[in-house]
Formats: C-alpha cells, structure tokens, sequence
C-alpha cells in the first residue's frame, strides 16, 4: 500500500497541481502538448518512489517487472486514455462533462492499480495506510486544484457555468485549503475555527467581495470539511 498512495498522490499532482490551464489546453490541441502533460507523470512518480523503482514489482511466469518498467506502462496507459479523451471531445463531439472527468480519473486509477503490488514493498509497515504523507497529500490537492475542476464541471452541468477566472479559482482554493487544514488542528478549539472561516466565506459572498455561486460555496466547503475532518481521523490515529 506504501506504492500505491504514493503513486496516487503522485497522480494527484501531476494531473492537477502541475497541470495548470495552459497546459490543459495545449494537450487537447496538440500532440506536443499531450506530450509534455504525460510525461509529467513519470517523473513525479519516480520522485515519490525512487527507493523502489530497481525492486520487482509483479512477477510473472517470464520473470517479472521492476518499478521502473511498471511506471513506463503507467504512463503508455495514461497517455493513451487522454489521447482518446482528447480526440473524442475534439473530433466525435463528445461532451466533456462530470461524467466524462469522472470517467477518465477512473481509467487513470485503474491504471496505477494494475501495475502495483498493494501491500507489497510495504518497507516493513502493515495496514492500509502504512505513511500519513502521501494521504495528507491527496486529500489537500483534493480540495484545491481537484476541487475546482470538479466544482467547474458540476456547475457547468447543472447551470451552465462557464470556467471561473484566474482569481476567482484561486481565492476559492485558498478558502477551501484554510478550511481543509483548520479542521486538522489538534485539539477541539478546530470547530470554532471552521465554522468563524466558513462565515467569513458566506459572508464575503453576501457583500459582493468575493463573485461565486452559493453552489461554488457550498460544495467547496463539504469538500473540505470531508477532507478535512479525514486528514484530522488520520493524523490522530
């Protein structure tokens, strides 16, 4: 398990931290620019687990493969779903949608499971989450640059929204972090914290400081609190 959220964190990053809108772009109208996008993935896969990327991973009847190959296949795989993604939006008008997102975040999980031998390479540590990081991790790319994708997507579905601004992205990612990392503060005084935050956010709607939907604030803020309330359940387990 150790791989696996390594890998998934590493996934997480890749296709979100370090995909900002440009690229996005520049991937669904060119090769180069798929290109460059993929292979992102590789190298921040191979950051997070470089201590075990010469070790076997899967073995099989004609030896096996190392880390090192699987990684490559995880990228062939990543590669080759967005590629079809792409065309599929581009050429067959295919909606690009929740659904489609979701879909596709699916392919690339699948991906990274196929090629991982779950709790195997633990480095001695048993359970499902053998190291808090890489969770933490996850969860805090979950509720900035994953959220506002997912929040965009939703809000197009249902209202037809169009994609937010620059600034209006990143003030809701920041809000959504500060009460993300507010609900993993030790101790009890974190409710008071979270809920002053969460008024701030309502309030800063109301007078117009802040353009976004009530849409937009309420699902930011489930998802972070969930987020949240998860990382605070694992660092205190």
């Amino acid at each position: 398990m150790l791989l696996l959220w390594r890998l998934l964190f590493g996934h997480f990053l890749a296709d979100f931290t370090f995909q900002p809108d440009y690229i996005n772009a520049w991937k669904r109208s060119t090769l180069l620019g798929m290109l460059v996008h993929c292979f992102i993935h590789p190298i921040v896969y191979a950051l997070l687990v470089y201590p075990f990327l010469g070790e076997t991973w899967l073995e099989n009847e004609w030896g096996g493969f190392t880390g090192w190959q699987c990684v490559f296949f995880i990228f062939l795989l990543h590669l080759a779903e967005d590629w079809l993604r792409a065309l599929a939006i581009r050429r067959y008008r295919q909606l690009d949608n929740a659904w489609c997102f979701l879909w596709d975040q699916i392919v690339h999980f699948a991906a990274i499971f196929l090629f991982v031998p779950v709790g195997a390479l633990a480095n001695g540590e048993n359970g499902v989450i053998p190291e808090a990081w890489p969770v933490i991790g996850v969860l805090l790319v979950l509720v900035t640059h994953g959220g506002a994708i997912m929040i965009y997507y939703l809000e197009k579905d249902l209202f037809g929204s169009g994609f937010p601004s620059l600034w209006e992205k990143r003030l809701g990612m920041g809000e959504r972090l500060v009460l993300c990392l507010l609900c993993m503060l030790p101790g009890g005084g974190w409710i008071v914290l979270a809920a002053g935050w969460l008024w701030l956010m309502y309030h800063a709607r109301a007078r117009r400081i802040f353009e976004s939907s009530r849409f937009s604030l309420a699902a930011g803020a489930c998802m972070a609190l969930a987020c949240g309330v998860a990382g605070r359940a694992l660092l205190s387990g």
